[in-house]
């Protein structure tokens, strides 16, 4: 069982993964409460059932769903151990550690991620990003976009990051494009069939940001505000992944990225009314931004 292959950037390495098979996961999860260090319990994501619990062992760190299995990794290398339950379906095992656990993981080995969906022009390689809460409308706007020509998908609802001197290089993570099922049923898509989502080879760079702030109600189809960067960072530090906050030296660094990322780069609110009939209005304003920006 493998995790999804990304090529990378030179200077990027995709973390490696051991897979322990036939381990107890029961004591293993059992051993954690009674000697490691609770750092912190995530309570369940839209697709799962049950809590995950952060431990801390040593110089090392667990991240372990009852019952379903864990991952063990350290601070030093961007590697880790897997333990999956003998009773939990391997793929839906490895779809957890993407989709819910690596992007908060990477914290601890230096890599910022954002809770955001993003798409790439296919001539000059700049990023728009679409950041925001849970059903703000990420995936949906920014497949959306990515079916206009000239535009291509190159994450959904992660995307990573770091700065080096004030630039913003951005990096790839392993990725699909899942839709909920009325985008799904919009784009023609069948629901429960995820779309690999392939990183371009050549260097991306974040040209925008827009905040999203979604409301059926809303008076007009699409309005876009240049926020300050202090504003800007408030909203993006809340959708940071982030394994805890009781890791400080972890944390200043995500701090100081975050600072960087929006002191770079421009971001925008985007409030819109949630509706498939406004998608193409949305996107032409979209467009229209990074032209005069």
């Amino acid at each position: 069982m493998a995790l999804p292959e990304c090529d990378a950037p030179a200077g990027w390495t995709e973390p490696s993964v051991e897979w322990r098979l036939g381990t107890d996961c029961a004591a293993y999860y059992q051993w954690l409460v009674e000697h490691a260090e609770r750092l912190v319990t995530w309570p369940p994501a839209p697709f799962e059932d049950t809590a995950t619990d952060c431990f801390r062992v040593g110089n090392d760190y667990c991240v372990w769903q009852p019952g379903i299995g864990g991952v063990r990794f350290s601070q030093d290398r961007p590697e880790f151990i897997a333990f999956p339950s003998s009773s939990v379906d391997p793929e839906s095992f490895k779809y957890l550690i993407t989709r819910s656990w690596l992007p908060a993981v990477y914290q601890v080995w230096g890599r910022q991620v954002l809770h955001a969906s993003a798409v790439a022009a296919t001539q000059s390689a700049d990023v728009v990003a679409f950041a925001g809460p849970t059903q703000a409308g990420k995936s949906t706007l920014a497949y959306g976009l990515a079916q206009r020509a000239g535009w291509q998908l190159v994450c959904d609802d992660t995307l990573s990051f770091s700065s080096d001197n004030s630039t913003i290089n951005l990096h790839p993570l392993p990725n699909e494009s899942r839709l909920r099922p009325l985008s799904a049923a919009h784009y023609g898509r069948t629901e429960s069939v995820p779309e690999p989502v392939v990183w371009p080879e050549r260097p991306l760079h974040l040209r925008a940001v827009f905040f999203l702030a979604g409301d059926s109600n809303h008076r007009l189809p699409v309005a876009i505000t240049r926020l300050k960067a202090a504003d800007a960072y408030s909203l993006l530090l809340g959708q940071a992944f982030a394994l805890t906050f009781k890791l400080p030296k972890h944390n200043q660094q995500l701090m100081r990225e975050y600072l960087a990322l929006a002191a770079s780069v421009p971001v925008y609110r985007l409030a819109y009314r949630k509706s498939f009939d406004v998608m193409d209005e949305i996107f032409d304003v979209v467009e229209e931004s990074l032209r005069t920006a």
